[in-house]
């Protein structure tokens, strides 16, 4: 717990002093420079605060979204189409009644509003959602 405690006043000091070094950091908290400099390198804690990213904005989403769909996944993955049918042709046997590929797309994108409600700060999961409805109406487009 001593740790725990000295940990969350190093981290206290360098969110209210982000320029601060290591060595000023160890010297204010009271705490050895190696392991100040073995604390601020860890993943799991506010580095991620101190080096976050810029919040993105719904055209970065869809970009991202956009990115994902569009490039060369179907070498990892197989055919979208191909596999939205194959996952629907399993569901309909599980299920006993008939799930259609565009079924697939919503479905997918349900599991993802799901998981935004267990965390809404994964912006993966809104940029996942985008990028099913987009192949569910891709799908959709051609039929």
């Amino acid at each position: 717990m001593k740790k725990k405690l000295k940990a969350d006043k190093i981290w206290k000091y360098k969110l209210a002093n982000p320029t601060a070094t290591n060595r000023q950091i160890a010297k204010a908290c009271g705490a050895h420079i190696t392991y100040v400099t073995s604390l601020m390198g860890r993943t799991g804690t506010p580095k991620e605060i101190l080096e976050a990213p810029k919040p993105m904005k719904r055209g970065d989403i869809l970009d991202k979204a956009k990115e994902y769909v569009t490039k060369d996944r179907a070498s990892q993955h197989g055919d979208m189409e191909k596999n939205f049918t194959l996952i629907a042709d399993y569901w309909s046997i599980h299920l006993g009644w008939l799930i259609e590929p565009t079924d697939v797309a919503v479905m997918m994108n349900l599991l993802k509003i799901a998981r935004i409600k267990s965390n809404p700060a994964n912006l993966d999961n809104f940029i996942d959602g985008a990028g099913y409805m987009a192949c569910g109406g891709e799908i959709a487009a051609k039929k």
